[in-house]
């Protein structure tokens, strides 16, 4: 699961916590909200009769504190 990996290793770089790995990330349930929310993947489900699927968007939402002096 190669993929799963990546996005482990994305949430990890970008400090994410509440990305759910327990569930698949294209079912859209518990940390997998659906686009426009944070925290959304979008999907392609078509590979291999409907039994494969691929993450071919992600839509990460994070705060990057920045000083203005």
């Amino acid at each position: 699961m190669y993929a799963l990996q990546a996005l482990k290793d994305i949430a990890n770089t970008l400090g994410k916590k509440d990305w759910n790995f327990s569930v698949d990330p294209c079912s859209g349930e518990e940390g997998w909200a659906e686009i426009p929310e944070e925290n959304a993947v979008t999907c392609n489900c078509s590979f291999s009769n409907g039994t494969v699927c691929h993450v071919f968007r992600m839509y990460v939402h994070f705060y990057v504190p920045i000083s203005i002096s």
